[in-house]
């Protein structure tokens, strides 16, 4: 069998011209006779549902195109939509062959439900029989698991990806990560062929980066897409064949940084090219802003780029903007020049700077970039003027801000060495003292933030694993001080399997987790509770009655909390179904380096 992969980058929604697209991709596959053509999860209906009020008639606009397409198509489709189950927006995959449309997902809980009687819903994943072979069909990595896991009969996986790129789940990056992802690992325990659609875009706040592959059963790499670009990808399936292939193709080196720029370059591009609104951008001495000006000049290029370049009562951090503004080649008449050096604060300045920032955005209609980071919005104060509309540094952490940076340089010095020496590091209470250095001080940081945020450890384990347990629970603390006063950010893009508004708390609690010692939890107390049962059974006085009553409903309660805590009952209120876009099993969590983020090793 002959499957296809039309990568194609599309606007969500924008149906009437995907349709067409879509047509076109068939067309030129039906003259390489592919059996089967596959699109990306968000090449119709984009990544993210439409709003509950909007659900109705957005389903019957894709219903129409889909219509459309089973009279068109030019050879066999399985098309990704976003449409409604149990009052539930939720993925689909429709094939469509020869007019006739299969709703693959929806037919495979009817086909459980059948075989069970229909006395209990089921989520049976699909086993779909076409051109004598057996497919089944994934969205997430816990239907992947599944597959996996349980006796399904197929000879082929299609992976629809709906996970855009995040830096700490290299499995998001599909084939360009591969060998550092789950995937080979899913096509020898499944024992069958694994084709991965990526998509390809910006879509709501996600990037997607393509780089759809297909894997054969023994995890030779038969056939990949490339990264941030369109392809229609071929490859033969023989679910027979045993392998070796004739000609494997050699995994990628992943390159965490180079994707990472890639990602922002396409995703800014998106969203700031269209009808030729171009960026405005200021021109400081601080990293993150000079990183912020560069990536806007490499997405749309020096003469989509105004910059406001502020005259400040620092002299050497002037000169230092003004220098990578040359290096960039922005042109003199994009560039304007305002003097702020007489507000008489350096808090001043920068607000006025804003303000004129949010003058030139208004006066060009580009659209304003700012330079926060993830370290800086969840460890500093903004009580600061912001103009930005757009942060696509958002959620990405210093120490990878500054990565970036030195990424960026290999490719042409642009940045100055002053800026990586002037990097500003949050003041926590305490980390002065166990870390002198700046730059050592940062690191631990972000490591902190992320362990907490991103891989969702309580204090505890991270002081546990790294040592420093007042350090750590000082930065926890800061982080959560900070969550009522943090404004909410403008719009950014994901790039992360967590960001800081997912992972903000109750406004107002004033309770604070610390470090416990391993006696102090959950399994240390339940220990003790059973080790003093054994005492008391094996003889000496008789305990009171009341007080044994006591211990022993104690100790219940704590055997409550430790398996409601291990299985996830503590969940939102409405038992929905828990997140899944959390970084994929076996991704990687933290190691043993201070700071060994996804670019530690660059």
């Amino acid at each position: 069998m002959r499957i296809g992969v039309a990568q194609i980058a599309t606007r969500a929604g924008e149906l009437g011209r995907t349709c067409e697209r879509m047509v076109e991709q068939s067309r030129l596959a039906a003259e390489k006779n592919v059996d089967l053509l596959v699109f990306p999860l968000a090449a119709l209906c984009g990544a993210s549902p439409v709003s509950a009020v909007d659900r109705e008639g957005f389903l019957l606009d894709v219903a129409g195109c889909v219509m459309r397409l089973a009279e068109e198509l030019a050879c066999p489709c399985l098309v990704p939509v976003l449409t409604e189950f149990d009052d539930r927006a939720t993925a689909e995959a429709l094939l469509i062959d020869g007019g006739d449309i299969t709703p693959v997902r929806l037919a495979a809980r009817l086909e459980a439900m059948a075989a069970s009687g229909g006395d209990e819903p089921s989520d049976g994943l699909p086993e779909l029989a076409f051109r004598g072979a057996r497919l089944g069909v994934a969205f997430t990595y816990e239907e992947l698991d599944a597959y996996d896991e349980y006796d399904y009969d197929v000879d082929v996986v299609i992976f629809l990806s709906g996970y855009g790129f995040a830096v700490d789940d290299p499995s998001s990056a599909l084939g360009c990560a591969l060998a550092e992802s789950r995937f080979p690992a899913d096509a020898e325990a499944t024992g069958a062929w694994l084709v991965a659609a990526g998509s390809l875009g910006c879509y709501d706040a996600q990037v997607f980066c393509g780089s759809s592959f297909v894997l054969a059963p023994w995890g030779e790499l038969a056939a990949q897409a490339p990264t941030l670009e369109e392809a229609l990808l071929v490859c033969d399936v023989d679910p027979s064949d045993e392998g070796p292939l004739e000609g494997p193709l050699t995994p990628e080196v992943y390159d965490a940084p180079l994707m990472t720029w890639g990602a922002l370059t396409l995703g800014l591009a998106e969203a700031c090219g269209g009808e030729g609104r171009g960026a405005c951008a200021l021109a400081v001495g601080e990293l993150p802003a000079l990183l912020a000006l560069t990536l806007a000049a490499d997405a749309l290029g020096p003469m989509g780029v105004r910059v406001l370049a502020p005259v400040t009562s620092r002299p050497e951090s002037d000169s230092v903007a003004l220098s990578l503004v040359r290096a960039l080649r922005i042109p003199e008449d994009n560039v304007e020049r305002v003097d702020v050096s007489g507000a008489g604060s350096p808090g001043l300045e920068r607000d006025l700077a804003q303000a004129h920032l949010a003058d030139l955005a208004r006066r060009t209609g580009a659209v304003a970039l700012g330079f926060a980071d993830k370290t800086g919005l969840a460890l500093e104060p903004q009580d600061g003027a912001r103009a930005s509309q757009l942060e696509p540094l958002a959620d990405l952490y210093r120490s990878d801000v500054v990565a970036l940076a030195r990424m960026r340089n290999t490719m042409s010095p642009v940045v100055g060495q002053e800026a990586f020496a002037g990097v500003r590091v949050p003041e926590v209470e305490g980390l002065d003292a166990e870390f002198p250095a700046a730059e050592t001080r940062l690191a631990f940081m972000d490591l902190v933030l992320s362990s907490y945020v991103e891989w969702e450890l309580p204090v505890s384990d991270i002081a546990a694993e790294r040592g420093h347990a007042a350090a750590v629970e000082a930065v926890v603390s800061r982080l959560r001080e900070l969550e009522g006063a943090r404004p909410a950010c403008p719009p950014s893009f994901t790039l992360s399997t967590k960001t800081l508004d997912e992972a903000r708390g109750p406004v107002g609690l004033s309770w604070r987790d610390r470090p416990r010692e391993k006696d102090e939890r959950l399994e240390g107390r339940l220990a003790q509770f059973a080790s003093g049962a054994v005492t008391a059974s094996q003889g000496g006085a008789p305990s009171d009655e009341r007080g044994a009553d006591r211990d022993r409903d104690v100790a219940d309660l704590l055997g409550y909390l430790r398996d409601f805590s291990a299985g996830g009952g503590f969940s939102t209120l409405d038992g929905g179904p828990r997140d899944t876009s959390g970084p994929a099993p076996g991704a990687g969590a933290p190691g043993t380096g201070l700071w060994d983020g996804p670019f530690s090793e660059n």
